[in-house]
Parts: C-alpha cells; sequence; structure tokens
C-alpha cells in the first residue's frame, strides 16, 4: 500500500463524537489493503501492569494499562521500544514494535 498510515500517529479531531476516539491519539501499528490496526496511547485505566499481567511486574510495575480501542477490548498488546528486534511479535517502525502477553 502506497499511502500506509503504518507508524503514523492519528489525532483525533475536536469535533470528532465517536466515544471510542474521541480527544484520541492513535498509533497505527498496521495500515493495508486487508484493513488497518491502531493502539491509542491517551487513554489509562485504573488497572496496573502487574494486575493483568504478572509476570511484567518487574518492568511495568504499577504502571497503567491503557485502553486500546474498541476491537478486541479482552486482547493485551504490549507496545515497546525493542533492543532486539527478534524479541518482539513484529516491528511497526523502527525499534517500536508490538509484543504478545502470552
Amino acid at each position: 500500500m502506497e499511502d500506509s498510515l503504518r507508524g503514523k500517529l492519528l489525532v483525533a479531531s475536536p469535533a470528532l463524537i465517536d466515544p471510542n476516539f474521541a480527544r484520541s491519539v492513535v498509533f497505527m501499528t498496521e495500515h493495508n489493503d486487508d484493513g488497518a490496526l491502531g493502539i491509542v496511547l491517551n487513554r489509562p485505566s485504573e488497572t496496573a501492569v502487574e494486575a493483568v499481567v504478572p509476570p511484567l511486574s518487574d518492568i511495568a510495575g504499577t504502571e497503567p494499562v491503557y485502553v486500546g480501542g474498541p476491537v478486541q477490548p479482552e486482547a493485551i498488546v504490549l507496545l515497546a521500544e525493542f533492543v532486539d528486534p527478534d524479541a518482539a511479535a513484529w516491528i511497526v517502525v523502527a525499534d517500536v514494535g508490538l509484543a504478545s502477553a502470552d
């Protein structure tokens, strides 16, 4: 796809009233002819990472889990900077990628 938004930030227009995306900043992790996937970056929950993914408590501990968007709300996706790109499930851009919580 020539005009892919992968690796870009989408900032919601003030006029957007959809509650899923109002006032949201979305990091596009995939955008191709088959569809798009993005993660909302600015919607922290009141739940700590350690409560949801105990193995990550040493890394993220009491940092909040962020509500990532309306698609697959039960899924846990880890957005991180990877020193070793092979540790990522996939690299989105440069050294930023996604990992599974499994």
